[in-house]
């Protein structure tokens, strides 16, 4: 237990060195300016930013060959790089974080994330490795890694059979991220669960300190932020995931989060430091999964749509969009013989040259998805709180970065009921499969969005609420 504990403190560690080694290294190299953060922010970051390093660097050390050892020893080089100069940085330089007092309420904030994080751990050990995905996965694919070497390719049962270098996995057409990360972890121990959960606690446990410290800047009520606390470690849906650690989802629901708060601090500070590392969290997103796509895109529509455009273009933009889609839909969509293959963008079809397919067809999945937001997520009220969210994001002025997180919220929210509605993936909500993980990506977001509202609405002033004219 107590090897456990300090591998997974040490992986951790790992972790962070690489991440604020790495950004003031970029930082130097670029002489931009440090932003400088109160400690419990620079480890939490450093911890975020260190395993988008490691899944890039091992990403780009897979074209090199197989040699495990060869990996091994570049990541260390590059681990003990980053360690030398954080602690050169942090004597001899102007140091690496903005020096502040740990106030009383910080103290109780971690003491509470910190025991509920024991109490995930004692329920997780009295429960069977039931998370099928992790070791039939994720794990599956860092072991054969572990096993066969880092650079080996894998296929689908149909390839695997004509190919003779290839190896078997499920999972092939999936993004290496989640299984760069757990592949280390095979040489300390062979059951990953242990080490996989003390790394999804911390992970989780900084996430939720990262809330804290955001909704503290908005002048937010202790009671509040010890509110979200108690939600965040008892939102059962968020904490299986802890309990069976491993699933991706968790991860990328922890990323997009950090887009959000790292919009809002470069709201508040626009430096060009805070800019780079919206980039990299945005950048991890496709690494974790397929889907990440998506949000990335949606991302990236948010930004653009309200940062560049004021709002007599934003509604010129929407009503040229609409009637480019009316006009679309009744003319029948748009069918284009090619060399290549067909490409058919019609209201019944989507076909890329063959290689990507997808039909249309409404299928009635309402009691599939009020299920899984009410009756699988407890918490139920949380989700009551939806129309009043909506109404406090129109009705109340807001910056642009929180209009960025509304929008894109709003954007995203929207498109998984378009995908369960009108596409084959309704068969996940009706079994009730995909549709929740779904769901649990955009969860920390709409939290903190729903918190956000609370606090306004907690700190408002007599005044009655100023209409958005931005």
């Amino acid at each position: 237990m107590m090897k456990t504990i300090l591998f997974s403190i040490g992986y951790v560690l790992y972790f962070m060195g690489l991440g604020i080694g790495s950004r003031i290294a970029v930082l130097k190299l670029m002489k931009l300016e440090t932003n400088k953060r109160r400690l419990s922010s620079l480890l939490a970051h450093g911890l975020f930013m260190g395993m988008f390093i490691h899944v890039l660097l091992l990403n780009g050390l897979q074209l090199f060959g197989n040699h495990n050892g060869m990996a091994l020893v570049i990541v260390m080089v590059l681990f003990i790089s980053c360690l030398g100069l954080i602690v050169h940085t942090a004597l001899v330089g102007d140091g690496i974080h903005k020096p502040s007092e740990i106030s009383r309420q910080q103290v109780i904030t971690i003491s509470l994330i910190a025991l509920a994080s024991l109490l995930v751990i004692w329920n997780s050990y009295q429960l069977p490795n039931l998370a099928w995905d992790t070791w039939t996965v994720w794990v599956a694919r860092a072991k054969q890694w572990y096993y066969h070497g880092l650079g080996v390719s894998f296929t689908q049962p149909n390839e695997w059979l004509d190919s003779s270098s290839s190896l078997l996995n499920l999972s092939s057409h999936y993004p290496d991220g989640v299984s760069l990360i757990f592949y280390p972890m095979l040489f300390f121990s062979d059951t990953a669960k242990p080490m996989v959960l003390g790394l999804y606690l911390m992970m989780y446990g900084f996430l939720v300190l990262l809330m804290c410290n955001r909704l503290q800047k908005a002048n937010t009520p202790f009671y509040l932020r010890l509110f979200l606390i108690v939600v965040m470690y008892t939102t059962p849906l968020m904490v299986n995931h802890l309990l069976l650690p491993g699933y991706a989802d968790l991860m990328m629901a922890a990323y997009i989060l950090l887009i959000m708060l790292g919009l809002l601090d470069y709201n508040d500070q626009p430096k060009p430091a805070l800019r780079l590392l919206i980039i990299c969290y945005a950048l991890m997103l496709p690494l974790i999964k397929l889907e990440g796509w998506v949000w990335l895109l949606v991302a990236l529509f948010s930004h653009s749509f309200i940062m560049w455009f004021n709002q007599k273009q934003r509604l010129i933009i929407m009503a040229i969009m609409a009637a480019t889609f009316l006009l679309w839909f009744l003319w029948g969509g748009i069918t284009v013989k090619t060399p290549f293959g067909p490409l058919i963008i019609s209201p019944e079809e989507i076909n890329l040259f063959n290689k990507a397919y997808i039909a249309f067809g409404f299928t009635n999945v309402t009691e599939a998805v009020f299920n899984s937001l009410f009756w699988q997520l407890n918490w139920s009220l949380l989700w009551f709180g939806l129309p009043f969210l909506l109404l406090f994001m129109v009705r109340y002025h807001h910056n642009k970065a929180q209009q960025v997180s509304h929008l894109f919220f709003t954007l995203a929210f929207s498109l998984i009921l378009l995908l369960f509605y009108l596409t084959p993936a309704a068969k996940y909500a009706q079994d009730y499969t995909a549709i929740n993980r779904i769901f649990l990506q955009l969860m920390p977001c709409y939290i903190l969005l729903l918190f956000n509202m609370l606090a306004t609405v907690a700190n408002q002033t007599k005044s009655p609420p100023i209409v958005n004219r931005d």
